[in-house]
């Protein structure tokens, strides 16, 4: 008689499915939004769309949208990275570059939404 296997890691990959699917819903809604209200209510200049950015729920919005977007990214690339690439010199390579490259649009998105480049 043999003994059942241990499932192993078999539910492992269930957190990181359930995070793409909860980002992948809030980019594609804010997407919908902002096609929406570009298309209905379109910004007649760089004033009018910075006095709309600078309203607390929309800066908290596109925080969102960012903070969805580079977690989905990583996520979808760090799967496709353990997938298709064997060798783990090529994985970890490609993990870092990925994540270095994410970190800078990170902070970027930070500068924008916090407005420190603004002179």
């Amino acid at each position: 008689m043999s003994m059942p296997r241990p499932a192993g890691s078999a539910r492992a990959g269930l957190g990181s499915w359930y995070i793409q699917r909860v980002t992948s819903l809030y980019l594609a809604g804010f997407m919908i939004y902002l096609i929406l209200r570009l298309g209905l209510d379109p910004m007649p200049d760089y004033p009018a769309w910075r006095a709309w950015f600078e309203r607390g729920p929309v800066r908290l919005a596109w925080g969102l949208f960012f903070v969805s977007l580079l977690v989905h990214a990583w996520i979808g690339l760090r799967n496709v990275f353990m997938d298709y690439l064997r060798a783990a010199v090529l994985r970890f390579i490609a993990s870092m570059l990925t994540g270095f490259g994410l970190l800078t649009l990170a902070l970027w998105a930070a500068q924008i939404l916090l407005g420190l480049n603004n002179k």
